[in-house]
C-alpha cells in the first residue's frame, strides 16, 4: 500500500494535505525526527508526575478508562489468563507510555505476574518505581520488572517474552515509519499467542497536529490504515464509552501483528 491520503491542519492554522507533507515540514536537516521526539519528551518532563498530571488534568476519567481497558483484555486474553488462573502459566505484560505506573497499577498488575514498564520521560517512570514498590492490600498477581527510559520508537523488545504489549495514549508522538515499524519490532517481543493493544484518541476525520507536545491524533480510519500496512489483523475495535463529550474520542484496538498470526487467542471480531 501506498502512502494515506489523510488530510490535517495543526492548532496555528496550518493545514496539510497528507500526513507526508507534515513530516517533510517536521523533519530535522538530516531527514530524521529526533526534535519532534525530544520536544514530546520535554513536554512530558515538564508536567506533574502525578495521575492528574499524565492525564492532562482529567485524573477523573481514570477508572472510566480502566473499566473497559479490563473488559477488553478479558475477553482477548481468556485462554491465557484462566491458564494463568489454574497455576499453569507465567504472564508477563509490557506497558508502553507508562508515565507513572497509572496502567500497571490499576489494571496491570491484576492480571499478569510481571509487568516491565517503557516510558521515555525520566521524572514519570522515577515516580512509577516509586508508586510500585508501595505494598498494597489485598496484593495484586503480579509485581514490576523492568523500567526501561526509552521512546516506542527506539525500544528493543527481549525476543519472546511477553503475552501482552499494552500501548496506550503513546502511539500519537510516533511518525508514520515508525509506528509501522514498531510493529515488526514488538511481533518479535511476543510468545506466539501474545497480542498487542493499542489504545489511543481518535479525531472524526484526518488527524489534528498538537505543536505544544509534538502529537499526531489520527483517525480511525487513518490508525487502521497503518495497521494494514504494518501488517497486522485488527481483532478488536471498540470505542471506549461514557467517554467526556469535550475529548477526543478514545479506542481500542486488539492486534496481532505479523510473526504472531498463526496464533488465534482469546476471540476475535470487529465491534463498532
Amino acid at each position: 500500500m501506498g502512502a494515506t491520503t489523510q488530510k490535517g491542519h495543526d492548532g496555528d492554522g496550518r493545514e496539510f494535505a497528507s500526513p507526508d507533507e507534515l513530516w517533510v515540514a517536521e523533519a530535522d536537516a538530516d531527514g530524521g525526527h529526533n526534535t519532534w521526539y525530544h520536544k514530546a519528551v520535554a513536554y512530558w518532563d515538564a508536567q506533574e508526575a502525578s495521575y492528574n498530571g499524565v492525564l492532562g488534568g482529567f485524573g477523573y476519567t481514570s477508572d472510566l478508562d480502566v473499566r473497559d481497558s479490563r473488559a477488553l483484555l478479558l475477553k482477548a486474553l481468556r485462554v491465557q489468563l484462566e491458564a494463568a488462573d489454574k497455576g499453569e502459566r507465567q504472564l508477563v505484560a509490557l506497558d508502553c507510555g507508562a508515565g507513572v505506573g497509572r496502567v500497571t497499577e490499576q489494571l496491570l498488575r491484576h492480571h499478569f505476574h510481571t509487568v516491565d514498564l517503557l516510558e521515555p520521560s525520566r521524572h514519570l517512570l522515577d515516580t512509577a518505581a516509586k508508586n510500585l514498590a508501595v505494598l498494597t492490600v489485598p496484593r495484586p498477581r503480579g509485581v514490576a520488572g523492568n523500567f526501561y527510559c526509552a521512546g516506542l520508537q527506539e525500544h528493543s523488545f527481549e525476543p519472546g517474552r511477553y503475552d501482552c504489549i499494552w500501548i496506550q495514549w503513546c502511539m500519537l508522538y510516533l511518525t508514520d515509519v515508525d509506528f509501522m515499524s514498531l510493529f515488526q519490532r514488538a511481533a518479535a517481543g511476543l510468545q506466539p499467542d501474545g497480542l498487542i493493544f493499542v489504545k489511543e484518541n481518535i479525531c472524526k476525520d484526518g488527524f489534528v497536529v498538537d505543536k505544544d507536545d509534538s502529537s499526531l491524533t489520527r483517525s480511525n480510519a487513518y490508525m487502521l490504515d497503518l495497521f494494514a500496512r504494518a501488517g497486522c489483523e485488527v481483532l478488536q475495535n471498540v470505542k471506549q464509552r461514557n467517554w467526556p463529550k469535550d475529548l477526543f474520542e478514545v479506542r481500542m484496538y486488539v492486534l496481532r501483528p505479523p510473526r504472531a498470526q498463526q496464533a488465534q487467542a482469546g476471540g476475535g471480531g470487529m465491534e463498532q
